[in-house]
């Protein structure tokens, strides 16, 4: 799969517990030797418990910064320093008065006790950073778990995460239509894990357990395999590259990885189960759609049928007692009913090409006059002895649209029109373009439209008389709606005040009109 991330992250550095360095057990002897320089001029005021104390201070600081080992190293060189410098005999390592060597070795003893007190601080303080660090981890990971949607999305992030903690490459095996598992068909990332073993896969998808190409010890092993467990079970299998065991196969990081892939199996879960979901109810939605369409044009269909079937057969069975005009009446009436069949196969298949959601725009630049006009070319015998008014000013700039899908806008406009308004009357139609687009109104002089029904005589199917003289499926209006919603634009009706209904559709500018220099012209 591609990635869509600019960059990778980088792998985490897995924080265990500190072992001293060189320069750790350089500060357990600097910070004693720190301290008899700062007593040394005042020997001669401090007693010898105020510098024992000075030194004790001193440990404890070792222990608190460096750990326990070069607090006890610490220790043993303040012992030194204070028999050496400050102790009578001074110069000497020996202590000639037991109060003295009583007060260092109680010194010690509490130095070392509050180091150990201070380790285990900070063993607790590591503790709780560590385990904050995995929270925000975690919850940087559901975050983005729940903004994904789609599979691809979670593995993607997945194995970013994977790599960024445990700083191996990893990938996602699933299974395939035979129930195999393998490789996914998207190009792989490039911190995706190549080349693991698919019969290993395999056999942790079958169990359900996990497994690892080396299992003798923890410093041999290549790559760990995972099953991605799920609520209705395994659903996949994580391949892990295993570069620093320790960030793998310690107790707590074992848990941590187990939690990443519990988000990372329930959000691929939630995914599966959102596109269940989603083809189920598009099954529904193409169910009812079916349903829909079979009871809208049963009753369309079956009336020009039954007309074409009757001239058919009327002609058929003539014994000489229908004359030549009687003849071109029932041809016309044949031709009429299968050129009004066609119009309903064309409209439904065209309504199911546009929710199929295939519809290309071949956009290109045209003049508003000439798709009218193509329009009304078509409708030439539909309209004849109907008059219509176009109102076009002059000099209209072009339009950059489809020119065959706005045609058929306009023809559906035209006959709804047509349809729906008494015979004899005429039908405005009126075309302006201005710099915010194109806005062509067809009005009609009928009855108009409710205005309760303004808005869903858009919808599929719908018809104001459901039963009427009129021929349809209630798929015109819809085709037009989808045909200029595809356009970026939008479509409404109103009322005219002197009575019928007006069709306004307004399509934007996506694109400045092109001009023609006045060299090209000469």
């Amino acid at each position: 799969m591609k990635s869509t991330r600019k960059t990778t992250e980088k792998p985490s550095d897995y924080q265990h517990s500190e072992s001293p360095s060189h320069g750790h057990w350089l500060w357990g002897i600097a910070i004693p030797l720190l301290l008899t320089l700062i007593d040394w001029p005042f020997r001669e005021i401090l007693t010898t418990s105020n510098i024992l104390m000075f030194y004790l201070l001193g440990v404890f600081f070792v222990a608190i910064r460096f750990g326990f080992w070069p607090s006890i190293l610490a220790s043993l060189t303040n012992a030194a320093a204070f028999a050496y410098f400050f102790a009578p005999p001074i110069f000497s390592f020996a202590i000639a008065e037991p109060e003295n060597l009583a007060g260092l070795a109680v010194t010690m003893v509490v130095g070392t006790v509050t180091s150990k007190l201070a380790e285990n601080v900070r063993h607790q303080a590591r503790v709780a950073e560590q385990r904050e660090r995995r929270a925000s981890v975690l919850y940087r990971l559901s975050k983005e778990l729940a903004e994904a949607r789609l599979e691809t999305e979670i593995i993607e992030i997945g194995v970013h995460h994977l790599y960024a903690e445990f700083g191996g490459r990893n990938t996602f095996l699933f299974p395939d239509r035979n129930g195999l598992v393998c490789y996914p068909n998207e190009p792989p990332l490039d911190i995706s894990l190549q080349g693991a073993d698919l019969g290993m896969a395999r056999r942790v998808f079958n169990h359900g357990q996990m497994e690892s190409n080396s299992i003798d010890t923890f410093s041999n092993e290549k790559a760990l395999y995972m099953p991605l467990t799920g609520s209705t079970g395994t659903i996949g299998v994580l391949v892990l590259e295993s570069v620093n065991p320790r960030r793998i196969f310690l107790p707590e990081q074992r848990q941590f990885l187990g939690a990443f892939i519990n988000q990372i199996s329930h959000a691929l879960e939630r995914a599966s189960l959102a596109e269940q979901a989603k083809d189920a109810t598009l099954k529904m939605q193409a169910e009812t759609l079916r349903n829909s369409l079979l009871s809208s044009i049963s009753h369309d269909l079956r009336t020009p049928l039954a007309a074409i079937v009757c001239a058919a057969s009327t002609l058929e069975t003539d014994r000489g007692y229908l004359n030549e005009d009687r003849k071109r009446k029932l041809a016309s009436a044949i031709s009429e009913e299968a050129q009004r069949m066609s119009d309903l196969t064309i409209k439904i298949l065209e309504m199911a090409r546009l929710e199929a959601g295939e519809v290309v725009l071949n956009r290109q630049w045209c003049a508003p006059e000439e798709v009218v006009g193509s329009a009304l070319r078509r409708l030439d015998k539909k309209l004849k002895g109907r008059q219509v008014n176009v109102s076009m000013p002059d000099g209209q700039a072009l339009v950059y649209v489809d020119a065959v899908l706005l045609q058929q806008v306009i023809v559906n406009l035209l006959d709804n029109a047509d349809k729906y308004s008494p015979s004899g009357l005429p039908i405005d139609i009126s075309v302006e373009t201005t710099p915010f687009g194109l806005s062509i109104a067809v009005a009609d002089r009928g009855l108009g439209i409710p205005e309760d029904l303004q808005e869903k005589i858009f919808d599929k199917f719908f018809r104001i008389h459901t039963e009427s003289a009129q021929s349809g499926v209630g798929l015109g209006l819809p085709i037009c709606r989808a045909i200029v919603e595809a356009h970026s634009g939008e479509i409404h009706t109103t009322n005219r005040s002197i009575g019928g209904a007006v069709f306004q559709l307004h399509l934007p500018v996506l694109e400045a009109a092109p001009t023609i220099d006045s060299e090209e012209k000469g």
